[in-house]
């Protein structure tokens, strides 16, 4: 079987997150866990971060042109998680990002809606760039035409 073809590198900002559903009274301790591809980063955690966390962390994953697997290495999936000192992390919500567009435009800034068998609980922010390892394109050469070439006398 032949290595998937790397075709760029996306960066992702996991910049805040909004309106985070807080299951007990007390001040949570927030973190986000962004996967692509397969492979899955966490940001620091938020210590008495809430239900409005800022986190600032930047990943980088490895886009890749893979055969048959294209539609599911296309998807980025972000999870929110209160963090627990003496019991399993608790899931607070969990979203999914199309990033088709992102490798054709090469960016995305915009909240992302997160959710759980309950219904909505909350929006993470996330910033994208796209990265191709392939060269730009050649840059084109100024036109001939003289704008008063044309111009009636």
């Amino acid at each position: 079987m032949s290595q998937p073809k790397e075709i760029g590198t996306l960066v992702v900002v996991v910049l805040k997150a909004r309106h985070l559903h807080q299951p007990s009274f007390y001040k949570q301790d927030p973190y986000a866990q962004v996967t692509l591809c397969g492979q899955t980063k966490k940001t620091n955690v938020a210590p008495k971060g809430g239900q409005h966390p800022e986190w600032d962390d930047e990943f980088r994953f490895p886009v890749y042109a893979e055969p048959g697997k294209d539609r599911q290495n296309r998807v980025l999936e972000v999870s929110c998680y209160k963090q627990e000192a003496k019991a399993e992390d608790i899931l607070l919500g969990k979203g999914t990002v199309d990033i088709e567009e992102t490798l054709k435009t090469g960016e995305f800034d915009d909240w992302v809606q997160l959710e759980t068998s309950a219904g909505a609980r909350g929006e993470v922010y996330l910033e994208m760039t796209f990265y191709a390892n392939s060269p730009p394109p050649p840059t084109r050469r100024p036109s001939k035409l003289i704008p008063d070439r044309l111009a009636r006398p």
